[in-house]
């Protein structure tokens, strides 16, 4: 699987280093604006972005029918479309640990709730997406893609014009729900990441080669 994630840095290394400056300039933006929620969104955006041109470059050099040629696994190959996911939502993940410790608004254990679910939707929104690239290919694929930008967009717009209600309410719970709560974001979302990645390699057991 490592040298399946390396041939996908190589392969993207250029789209890579652009998207990581840009990645940077709109969370530093989002910072200074004091919009912390757009650090885990584009951590969460960056890698479909990625994913999706990984897969067309498989697809155009037919790389699927060259990787199974050899005994490579094919939850191998799958993992290996989540690494992008990993990465920025761990970066992303830190990046929120540390600016709520600066901000010191909250309770270390919300902070440390708050940190995993940011590494949990990064890696939740591609795993959704892998199954039907798989399925459709990378060209129909992207219209999962479209529309998850449509989504993650509009989410920012929303959560911007709510920030103020959405600080007051979390203020608002007690020691005790808080916890609870995300608690429970974190199982669902672990849950759906499960039967994404396990749906991802039903597909690719199916495919012939």
């Amino acid at each position: 699987m490592i040298a399946l994630i390396l041939k996908d840095i190589v392969t993207l290394k250029k789209t890579l280093l652009l998207t990581v400056t840009i990645s940077i300039a709109i969370a530093l933006y989002g910072i200074y604006e004091n919009a912390l929620f757009m650090v885990p969104l584009i951590c969460a955006m960056i890698p479909l972005i990625l994913n999706a041109i990984a897969f067309g470059y498989d697809t155009k050099s037919n790389f699927e029918q060259f990787v199974f040629s050899m005994p490579i696994k094919k939850s191998s190959y799958v993992l290996s479309k989540l690494f992008f996911a990993f990465a920025f939502g761990l970066i992303g993940s830190i990046c929120i640990f540390v600016l709520l410790m600066i901000k010191n608004q909250m309770s270390l254990d919300n902070i440390a709730f708050m940190t995993l679910i940011t590494l949990a939707a990064s890696i939740l929104i591609s795993a959704i997406q892998l199954p039907f690239i798989l399925k459709y290919g990378a060209e129909k694929g992207r219209l999962i893609m479209v529309i998850t930008y449509f989504l993650i967009f509009g989410l920012s717009t929303l959560l911007k014009t709510k920030s103020d209600f959405l600080a007051k309410l979390m203020k608002n719970f007690s020691m005790y729900s808080m916890p609870m709560i995300c608690l429970g974001i974190l199982a669902v979302s672990i849950l759906i990441i499960g039967v994404a990645v396990k749906s991802s390699i039903m597909i690719m057991e199916k495919k012939e080669y």
